[in-house]
């Protein structure tokens, strides 16, 4: 390895040292208080928790089914080019469509398995008896569990995850159309390369966060000054450079 080669390494591995390790921040507990608020701090807390989720939820919705239509048309329109290409013999194209077909129907079944509390969570919470004190209270947890799904989910969403897995998948197909069919359909193979990331890239970024704000709002308010240390789950790196060379290991 050259010393190139190996600058450019270490620089890399720091970078994703930087980047996955954990960190701890303090952040509000929204359970632990619950049996000892007021009955009308419990109402208040309910109200806000079902207005946020409220808010949110044409949005999340919007996103949600729209991409879920997105996807099933991309892989019924490269589906159908595929076949096409199939009946006169273009492998080439049939492998590229039938490839593309696989990723939008993929991309649309994770969609339809990602949970939706965003969507339906302020409606379960209304329909949850709050005649009495004590199941005001089981209200509250309920609702202040079903705001933090929705965070979570929506963390997840919006986060680089899918654009990552997006991009592995389009350079894999790329790459392997054009090392078995050199020269053919080059349009086909860049797109290829490049449809799965973009379109996941834009479906990232169009992702609601109305839910993933409220919850980290809700969290200054939930109970007073009880906070906890929140440590973000990541492996631990050991990383040692050295002249004579160096050290990487990852421990999960």
């Amino acid at each position: 390895m050259s010393k190139r080669s190996r600058t450019a390494l270490c620089l890399s591995l720091t970078i994703t040292a930087a980047i996955v390790a954990p960190r701890v921040t303090c952040a509000q507990d929204t359970f632990s208080c619950i049996a000892e608020l007021s009955d009308d701090e419990v109402q208040y807390r309910i109200d806000l928790i079902q207005r946020e989720l409220d808010n949110g939820k044409k949005k999340a919705a919007r996103w949600r089914y729209a991409w879920m239509g997105a996807w099933l048309a991309i892989g019924g329109a490269t589906t159908y080019l595929a076949v096409d290409a199939a009946r006169e013999e273009r492998r080439s194209d049939r492998f590229g469509w039938a490839y593309l077909a696989g990723g939008a129907y993929f991309a649309a079944l994770t969609q339809v398995s990602i949970p939706a509390p965003d969507v339906w969570g302020a409606k379960r919470v209304r329909r949850l008896e709050g005649n009495s004190e004590a199941s005001r209270k089981e209200k509250l947890r309920y609702a202040t569990k079903t705001l933090e799904r929705a965070a979570e989910v929506q963390a997840f969403t919006s986060g680089a995850s899918g654009v990552a897995v997006s991009l592995i998948y389009g350079v894999t197909g790329g790459t392997v159309k054009a090392a078995q069919w050199p020269g053919l359909s080059r349009g086909l193979t860049a797109a290829m390369y490049i449809a799965p990331p973009t379109l996941v890239a834009l479906q990232t970024m169009t992702a609601p966060r109305e839910a993933t704000i409220a919850y980290e709002a809700y969290r200054g308010i939930a109970c007073s000054s009880k906070y906890y240390d929140r440590e973000r789950d990541g492996p631990e790196i050991d990383l040692d450079v050295g002249l004579g060379g160096g050290r990487f290991r990852v421990v999960f």
